[in-house]
């Protein structure tokens, strides 16, 4: 089982990222991409009370990605939360057998990402409906994560380890509930 440690930063110019990103050497994953991710849990659970969620995960390419995800862990700037990954054929099927084993679907939203890799770091350019894009960078631990801002030149800016649900409402009072553009 993966665990997954990462920050978001907040009030980046996504172009200059771009390319300081290329300038150092970084991988670009394909194209922007647009996803579309449905979240799944226990009937009755609410927002910030869950022990676990499903996500979902759908590609413009056709292809479609199901995560579980442990409840996260924020210390410093960084969260961290164990997962598992998995590609599926038929996204449909798979939330239709969430349904029948009463998982429901809670929320559901759309967004752009432009993915970078670069050495150990995985970076995800985010793009969300009526709010400022952000990049989440993802290393293997806390001091990892904040090498990849300093080399960016991004060390100073606002991070955010909560997880998106709270970004985008605490922050910019949006329905991340329901996100599309």
């Amino acid at each position: 089982m993966a665990q997954e440690i990462e920050t978001k930063v907040l009030d980046i110019n996504k172009d200059n990222i771009i390319s300081k990103l290329k300038e150092l050497g970084a991988e670009e994953k394909g194209e922007r991409t647009k996803l579309t991710v449905n979240w799944f849990r226990k009937v009755g659970v609410t927002a910030g009370n869950d022990p676990w969620y499903l996500r979902i995960r759908s590609y413009n390419n056709d292809k479609h990605e199901v995560t579980w995800k442990a409840k996260s862990v924020v210390e410093g700037n960084v969260r961290k939360h164990k997962e598992i990954n998995f590609m599926i054929d038929e996204p449909e099927k798979l939330a239709d057998l969430f349904e029948e084993i009463e998982l429901e679907i809670y929320a559901h939203q759309e967004k752009y990402r432009t993915s970078f890799i670069l050495k150990d770091w995985q970076f995800d350019i985010d793009e969300y409906p009526q709010m400022p894009a952000f990049i989440e960078i993802e290393g293997q631990s806390a001091l990892h994560v904040n090498e990849a801002m300093k080399l960016l030149g991004i060390e100073n800016n606002k991070t955010w380890a909560d997880g998106e649900r709270t970004l985008v409402q605490d922050v910019y009072n949006l329905d991340w509930f329901n996100m599309n553009f």
